[in-house]
């Protein structure tokens, strides 16, 4: 588990779509966790997540969602762009 509650920053469409905020607050030992505990809180967001979102961990976008959080402080949830 990190040290401390992470401060997560809820990018739209997902802060209105899901969560009705913008903020979260919990601790979580990596982004596999942290995706789950966001699901309990606005169900189905992690059926969704794989495909439509970045996660980015201080300010990096984090692809290995096994690494541990616990020196992290923010992670951002934001949509996935499509380019080509």
């Amino acid at each position: 588990m990190s040290a401390s509650p992470l401060r997560i920053v809820i990018m739209p469409p997902f802060d209105k779509e899901f969560f009705g905020a913008e903020r979260l607050s919990i601790d979580a030992g990596n982004l596999f966790e942290l995706v789950e505990k966001l699901d309990a809180q606005a169900a189905g967001f992690a059926r969704i997540a794989g495909a439509r979102v970045h996660l980015a961990v201080d300010g990096v976008l984090e692809t290995d969602w096994t690494r541990p959080l616990a020196d992290a402080s923010e992670v951002i949830v934001l949509p996935r762009v499509g380019g080509g």
